[in-house]
């Protein structure tokens, strides 16, 4: 187990190997890229460690640095009243004596992680290249002379790639390039992994996310070998669908789709049965509706099919089991999209289960060879965590049917029939992996249901009598 930390699982799990005693650090891009957020939480995570931090600004002031650490739940004021941090403002222009301050704070303070924020406003007021080599090598040195860790902020211009630093550049032990970019007026955060010795980069740009009240989150894509199988065998609400597909696993991925042009909302009700008959907790996600609105939908499907209805008590259960959110996916890009559904399901306590609602929504906002990774990736993190996850969505056009499908362990797929007397009706596609695929009637499906609503009102009861 390394000695110092990221601080950010992700980075820790497969870059961790770089944060050792001696080490350099260069975190750069361009300004508001999250170049000093990043450098925080190395700070803030290993000072709460044990590991005094030394942060040595040239532009921030400290009561600036605090106030917008603190929102991101770094909260450097703590450490410091602890003595874990200690923080020095230097003029710009620094000369001989305040190199002298710099080494005299190492000798006093001792510590284990320092941050030089930002090395181009030291090398920039240097116009000696003697002196400049020098400084660069001073700071090179400074990780071995502390026995720690060094990390060096830098700015790179806007529209440039090039950092710019001269030997530091090579004798760094890891680059790291914050980079942001607006799409449609939508920011998109990435890490580039330049270079990471001691560590094997299997990708070499990382999503990532910052929020208030959460800080800087990255998005690695799980490895496959990391997904086991899941044992759990998951019931289903009704007959049919219990001889058809026998049952669910936790982590399977299950797709609905129904026609763009007569999208309905009975499969609602499926969902409900499978949440009640498993005792599951769930985050529904829709890109269509508000919250109140999918509830309201939730409630009148079943007042349809129940035999005696109390939608009161149904509202109730689903309020008390499934946590709604909307999302408007042509506001946020599919990166932070995904990357904020990662961070809901994270933040929320005891979720077997997500719902997608509207999930041909988000294939619209970006080419589909930028969309299909993605999704892919997310749908994996989610197996890795062990969620059942259902996903519903208008019928858009045959290609995007059969990538949603060949992602899919099980299927259900309305279509409608050609008109009898003028009335439309729906066939159902149903298909479960290492199963033949079946097609039912739509009378066959609302037996189901009804037998569903009795099955969800049993658990209802319960757990009312229970409490």
């Amino acid at each position: 187990m390394n000695q110092y930390v990221f601080g950010i699982d992700d980075l820790d799990k497969f870059y961790g190997d770089v944060l050792h005693p001696g080490s350099m650090i260069v975190i750069a891009g361009h300004p508001g890229s999250g170049k000093t957020t990043l450098a925080s939480t190395i700070c803030y995570a290993n000072a709460v460690r044990g590991y005094r931090c030394l942060y040595i600004s040239l532009q921030e002031t400290k009561e600036k640095l605090f106030r917008v650490m603190k929102r991101l739940r770094i909260d450097l004021e703590d450490v410091e009243l602890r003595g874990l941090l200690r923080f020095i403002k230097l003029p710009i222009v620094l000369d001989i004596n305040g190199i002298e301050s710099i080494s005299g704070v190492l000798l006093e303070y001792k510590p284990s992680i320092v941050i030089i924020d930002s090395i181009n406003a030291l090398l920039q007021s240097v116009k000696d290249d003697a002196k400049r080599a020098w400084l660069q090598n001073y700071f090179y040195e400074m990780s071995k002379s502390i026995d720690g860790i060094t990390i060096l902020i830098a700015e790179v211009p806007y529209g440039e790639e090039k950092i710019e630093l001269g030997s530091v550049e090579f004798v760094s032990d890891a680059i790291f390039i914050l980079k942001h970019q607006v799409v449609r007026g939508i920011l998109n955060r990435i890490i580039e992994i330049r270079k990471a010795r001691g560590a094997l980069i299997t990708l070499a740009e990382i999503p990532f996310s910052i929020s208030q009240n959460v800080g800087l989150e990255v998005w690695m894509p799980p490895l496959l070998e990391e997904i086991l199988p899941q044992e759990i065998e998951l019931r289903l609400p009704c007959r049919l669908l219990e001889k058809l597909w026998g049952h669910l696993h936790k982590g399977h991925i299950v797709y609905i789709e129904h026609p763009a042009h007569a999208r309905i909302a009975d499969y609602t009700l499926l969902l409900l049965g499978i949440l009640a008959v498993n005792n599951l907790r769930a985050v529904a996600v829709s890109y269509r509706y508000s919250p109140e609105t999918v509830i309201d939908i939730l409630g009148r499907t079943y007042t349809t099919f129940s035999t005696a209805p109390n939608r009161d008590a149904i509202e109730k259960f689903v309020r008390e089991n499934i946590v709604v959110k909307s999302y408007n996916p042509f506001a946020y890009g599919i990166y932070r999209l995904f990357s904020e559904e990662l961070a809901l399901i994270r933040r929320t306590p005891t979720i077997d289960a997500i719902i997608f609602h509207g999930a041909e929504l988000p294939a619209l906002v970006e080419p589909m060879s930028t969309f299909i990774p993605i999704l892919y990736n997310q749908l994996n993190a989610f197996r890795k965590q062990g969620l059942l996850v259902i996903r519903i969505a208008s019928y858009i056009n045959e290609e995007l049917h059969n990538i949603f499908s060949t992602i899919s362990d099980v299927v259900l797929r309305f279509r409608l029939t050609k008109p009898i007397n003028g009335e439309y009706r729906y066939r159902i596609y149903v298909w479960r992996r290492g199963s033949n695929p079946h097609a039912i009637t739509y009378d066959e499906f609302q037996e189901c249901l009804r037998e569903v609503c009795k099955t969800v009102e049993s658990v209802v009861r319960s757990g009312e009598t229970s409490s």
